[in-house]
């Protein structure tokens, strides 16, 4: 086959990959879905019960809104009057037919429309709040399941070490170069490495059901993945002060607990014009017995706040109240989201050392050590025994590496929990 084709193939597959990851359908390699992290926050938003729930809490703020800017249902009324006692309906004296529609004072209308769109506007941050929770916890499994797969590897490869070695070890007995001391060490430690093997195992099994769990799946799901994604390490240029600015902006939670204010303030006012007068109009047609003529007519009310001393101080009393009320749960709340903030900002810089010098001092000495190590055990220059701390070593930074990886995105994702919107 020609050059220029060798180089053309693999180009091609690469654009089928994206196009296929891109489409967020799940494709099965050998009995595992492959599953990328953005297909699976799609999967979740639109299967997760809690989206679709908060979706329905919109729909009923929007309808309440309608319903708090119409008007009162007419009254349609009949009366027959004068009617000979012992004797039917139809010989009434005279009847009166009419229709009447009371209307509140026209501001009580604004108010309380403008009171109910800010209502609307808070189910959908109520909204936006539950898919930033679904996002993150969606993310947080992902990753985990990473972590786990890393690790189940990890001890995948300590379990066939210590296979070779217990061969090793048990030959050496046999030949009479090693010690029954070594092979039983070495028996101990091929049975630690198939426990450790198991319990990661059911560690990510757990990972895997928290996965679907956050996806939206029933207790019946229990499909494998193969993620598309890794768990990496990547710098971030990330300022305290740039984060409270932006959670302002962008925390739902926030900017409900900024429109409850106002919405508050709006009761407030609704309380106030409950002063103001309520109308009233009708027209009624009338009829008298023995008289050919219709009688048309009109009326016209207004309601008289008069025991406003008791009936309306009350209510703007209470307003006034929640109206406080709302502003100090705003405060606390913007309290409490810079102090998540703040926190979640120092376990990313702490986690975030942790991974550097994991990447850059302990992991390149621990393979060091092995390495040198090897060489020793196998030239008979170090027993078994000093063998195996420097293998403990070598498995225990690998694996507490990506422990530490595993926390730096999670950090991450608490950070994006607290203002709002992603990071990366």
């Amino acid at each position: 086959m020609c050059k220029p084709c060798l180089l053309v193939i693999p180009i091609l597959c690469f654009v089928v990959n994206s196009i296929a990851s891109s489409s967020g359908d799940l494709k099965e390699q050998n009995g595992y879905l492959a599953l990328s992290l953005d297909s699976a926050i799609g999967i979740g938003l639109r299967n997760n019960p809690k989206i679709k729930s908060s979706f329905s809490k919109t729909k009923a703020a929007s309808s309440r809104f309608r319903n708090s800017i119409s008007l009162a249902q007419p009254e349609i009324s009949a009366s027959f009057d004068d009617i000979p006692e012992n004797k039917s309906i139809h010989f009434y004296g005279e009847s009166v037919i009419g229709v009447s529609q009371s209307i509140e004072f026209p501001s009580k209308y604004f108010i309380r429309g403008s009171k109910y769109s800010k209502e609307i506007e808070i189910s959908e941050q109520e909204f936006a709040q539950v898919k930033l929770d679904v996002i993150s916890r969606i993310k947080s499994a992902y990753h985990k399941v990473l972590a786990k797969q890393l690790q189940m590897k990890i001890a995948e490869e300590n379990l066939q070490i210590t296979n070779q070695f217990l061969k090793k070890a048990e030959i050496r007995y046999n030949v009479g170069e090693g010690t029954n001391l070594e092979k039983l060490t070495a028996k101990v430690q091929n049975a630690e490495a198939l426990n450790n093997l198991e319990v990661r195992k059911n560690q990510l099994s757990n990972a895997i059901a928290e996965l679907n769990y956050a996806m939206g799946y029933g207790k019946t799901a229990n499909q494998q993945y193969r993620l598309a994604d890794s768990l990496s390490y990547q710098p971030l240029d990330l300022k305290l002060e740039n984060l409270f600015d932006q959670a302002v902006n962008n925390n739902p939670g926030l900017i409900a607990s900024k429109l409850q204010v106002d919405v508050s303030s709006f009761e407030r006012a609704l309380a106030l014009s409950s002063y103001l007068p309520d109308l009233s109009v009708g027209a009624y047609t009338k009829s008298v017995k023995d008289d050919n003529n219709r009688y048309y007519g009109i009326t016209l009310g207004i309601t008289v706040p008069l025991w406003f001393m008791l009936d309306q101080k009350g209510k703007v009393g209470e307003a006034s109240a929640n109206l406080a009320s709302a502003k100090e749960d705003l405060a606390s709340n913007e309290n409490a989201n810079n102090l998540q903030i703040k926190s979640a900002f120092n376990e990313y810089k702490d986690t975030e050392r942790q991974v550097v010098y994991y990447r850059e001092e302990i992991i390149p000495q621990a393979e060091e050590i092995y390495r040198s190590a090897s060489r020793s055990y196998e030239s008979g220059e170090i027993t078994y025994l000093e063998f195996l701390e420097a293998q403990k070593t070598v498995i225990e930074s690998r694996s507490n590496y990506v422990d530490a990886l595993l926390d730096y995105n999670i950090s991450i994702i608490s950070l994006e929990l607290a203002v709002g919107k992603p990071i990366k």
